[in-house]
């Protein structure tokens, strides 16, 4: 009990189970405390994770929305695009009749021509007679392919074939100078020269084409038939 006497510390002493509980309710109190501090942030910061999740199904929602009406355009873009095409086509075979029928009706005339000019001739036409003559352009994309249709006939009573020939002179002009283009050519092969040949009882067509050089305008066709080498008739027209 003197002054030099050793210190003593007074400790009261707790079970182990308890120290336990009480570090474990400590743990628990430190982790609620973090949650509660974690939310109250998430909350303070920026929006809940519900309602990410709502916006995100709202989005989801929508973009399924656009993608079928994407669909719909696209089926509805190309029923459209195929009543197109069918149009087309359509108008194309019509166009197609159109000038089938232009051309039926062109054949229709010169034949209509044609029938005319086999009504009997004057008396005063006898023998062989140049009945109609035509030159035109056979395309207009080619103004200097030619085609041209003659007719002759054997005018009185014909009691035997005619047996000739045709020739033709074109009177053109190219770049101010007059030149002749003759049918058929000096250089004509045999089947082009055989195209002017006459052999009939009481008429006969030729047609045929020829080429001008480019820039030519032709003016004037002078038409002769020949027999024996001797000139049986002969007409010029102008174009």
């Amino acid at each position: 009990m003197s002054v030099s006497a050793p210190r003593v510390t007074v400790r009261s002493s707790f079970p182990w189970p308890l120290r336990a509980l009480l570090g474990f309710l400590a743990a628990a109190l430190a982790a609620a405390a973090g949650v509660a501090i974690y939310e109250y942030g998430r909350d303070f910061a920026g929006p809940d994770r519900r309602e990410l999740v709502t916006h995100n199904e709202q989005l989801a929602v929508q973009l399924r929305e656009i993608a079928a009406e994407r669909d719909r355009s696209t089926a509805l873009a190309n029923a459209y695009e195929g009543e197109l095409k069918v149009e087309r086509a359509a108008q194309e075979q019509l166009m197609q009749q159109v000038r089938a029928l232009e051309e039926e009706a062109t054949r229709l005339k010169e034949d209509l021509a044609f029938y005319d000019s086999l009504l009997p001739a004057g008396k005063s036409d006898k023998g062989i007679v140049i009945r109609s003559f035509r030159l035109q352009p056979e395309d207009e994309s080619q103004a200097q392919r030619m085609r041209f249709r003659l007719l002759i006939q054997q005018s009185g009573k014909a009691d035997r074939d005619f047996v000739g020939s045709v020739q033709m002179e074109v009177r053109f002009t190219e770049k101010g100078g007059n030149f002749i283009y003759e049918m058929p050519e000096s250089d004509a092969t045999p089947e082009r020269a055989k195209a002017f040949d006459l052999s009939f009882r009481h008429y006969q067509r030729l047609e045929g084409t020829f080429t001008l050089p480019t820039g030519a305008v032709a003016h004037s066709v002078l038409v002769r038939v020949l027999a024996a080498g001797e000139t049986q008739t002969q007409q010029s027209f102008n174009l």
